[in-house]
């Protein structure tokens, strides 16, 4: 009768082969990784909720806030007095990530949208003001892709697109 030994490990060549195996799979996985993609969903999203917070600023004060687009990659939000309020992170603007800029906003001729005490949209910083009488759209691109944040009028809905 023959004796059988266990055998613990495994082989040298077994070894080399899931390594292989690994890197060809880590490979595919890097090529196809949606990350910029995500990026810009992420930060289109931050924009809305900023949006959202600059309008519930208005409607618990009862005073206009406006979310204003300083630059072709930050933007703040600014109280009735024209002052920038600082944001949950310290600061008094938002810089978007690093690639993503603005695109061409639609039916925000000032690069602003202002909240009255009632949450309704207006497009300049002026009382009465101009109202919003269309969607609005604030598009954010990376390269070759967009993810476009959109107000309603009336609303001042926001949702991302």
């Amino acid at each position: 009768m023959v004796a059988f030994r266990k055998q613990f490990g495994f082989t040298l060549l077994e070894l080399v082969f899931v390594l292989i195996l690994m890197s060809i799979l880590s490979v595919g996985i890097y090529l196809k990784w949606p990350g910029s993609i995500i990026n810009l969903g992420g930060q289109a999203y931050q924009l809305a909720d900023d949006l959202r917070y600059t309008q519930t600023l208005s409607m618990t004060t009862g005073q206009r806030y406006r979310l204003v687009k300083t630059s072709a990659n930050t933007y703040q939000i600014v109280n009735f007095a024209g002052t920038a309020i600082k944001l949950a992170m310290g600061n008094t603007s938002v810089t978007l990530n690093s690639g993503i800029t603005f695109g061409t906003l639609t039916n925000l001729p000032n690069s602003l949208v202002e909240f009255d005490g009632l949450g309704g949209p207006y497009t300049t910083a002026t009382v009465p003001g101009t109202a919003l009488t269309s969607i609005a759209t604030i598009p954010l691109t990376a390269g070759s892709d967009t993810v476009t944040v959109n107000i309603t009028p009336e609303t001042g809905r926001v949702f991302v697109q």
